[in-house]
């Protein structure tokens, strides 16, 4: 495809922290091909779009406005803002939604399944991808997903910074039937401080309750309920390790070695994207579950098999790699 982007193209994306990450490549293709890329998206993750200058312009998914997408009586305001563009891509399920949005485009929406069929060992950027090329918005060159930061994430990765001895740590995930047990973490903070680096402990909203294991009077902890400071102190750090998280996934965009522990879901499918990102995860017959099944099993060997020594392993190669 030529590349001569006079057009505007709107990104409605309803999913959290983790599936928006991962459409992130898909926005940097597609702004080759469009002269201005938008979204609506949850606010938090519109203003992180911005912040990583992804979109010039967001939209907040929760506005009462946007809700009159779901009824016969759809806001004026949003008519307006939506007829705009050349094209909207709508990653969503909603058919209801589709039908709402071409009522006011003139057939100018675009649906894609925001994730691939739980049975597929697809990657989900892979997915969005190969559908934005068989759609005809980007070229068959755009297809691929490699671990390159040269493409992928050069606008959002930074220099190293001058303390790179900082490693952070996030024992939460939005899914507790992903958190790899906090004993284990506290393990990899102490191996990590023995060899002269400076762990810190990064907790968001739904990990709370982990904070009474993180008591002591040495740990740094910080509590992060806004992205953007998220971004901030990521921006600060050496490395990452965490279990399969939205925070893991923009560590990994951003740049940052990242290790991520991996349980019950799979990494084919869900590995984060970055020029530096490994996942530990111990060799099993059955198949991960999290997407196919509701609860884990009584033993879960993904998660209680994975040793810290691996994960410590796994990061030190990469990080002394980067």
């Amino acid at each position: 495809m030529a590349h001569n982007p006079t057009k505007e193209l709107l990104i409605i994306h309803q999913g959290a922290l983790g599936d928006f990450v991962a459409i992130f490549p898909a926005i940097i293709r597609l702004k080759k091909y469009y002269q201005q890329v938008d979204v609506l998206c949850q606010t938090q993750l519109g203003k992180l779009a911005a912040k990583l200058d992804l979109v010039r312009q967001w939209y907040p998914l929760e506005a009462a406005s946007f809700a009159s997408l779901y009824t016969d009586e759809i806001d004026h305001s949003v008519k307006s803002a939506f007829k705009r563009y050349a094209k909207i891509v709508l990653f969503s399920r909603s058919r209801q939604l589709e039908q709402s949005l071409n009522r006011i485009t003139g057939d100018r929406c675009l649906r894609l399944p925001p994730q691939p069929p739980a049975a597929k060992p697809i990657h989900i950027t892979t997915n969005a991808l190969q559908h934005l090329v068989r759609e005809g918005l980007l070229g068959e060159e755009d297809a691929a997903l490699t671990d390159s930061g040269s493409s992928i994430h050069s606008q959002a990765s930074k220099e190293r910074p001058a303390a790179r001895e900082k490693i952070l740590i996030h024992p939460g995930s939005g899914s507790i039937r992903k958190r790899w047990p906090i004993a284990q973490f506290k393990q990899i903070e102490s191996v990590l401080k023995s060899r002269g680096l400076k762990p810190e402990f990064i907790l968001g909203p739904a990990d709370l309750d982990l904070a009474n294991h993180l008591t002591h009077q040495s740990q740094i902890i910080h509590v992060c309920s806004d992205l953007l400071d998220l971004v901030d102190l990521y921006q600060s750090a050496g490395g990452y390790i965490g279990n399969d998280s939205g925070a893991s996934h923009l560590a990994a965009f951003m740049g940052l070695p990242t290790v991520v522990i991996f349980g019950p879901a799979d990494p084919a499918r869900w590995k984060p994207n970055g020029p530096s990102v490994e996942v530990v995860r111990p060799e099993l017959e059955c198949r991960p579950c999290f997407e196919i099944d509701a609860s884990n099993c009584p033993v879960p060997k993904c998660l209680d098999d994975t040793l810290p020594r691996a994960v410590i392993e796994t990061f030190y190669r990469i990080y002394n790699e980067a």
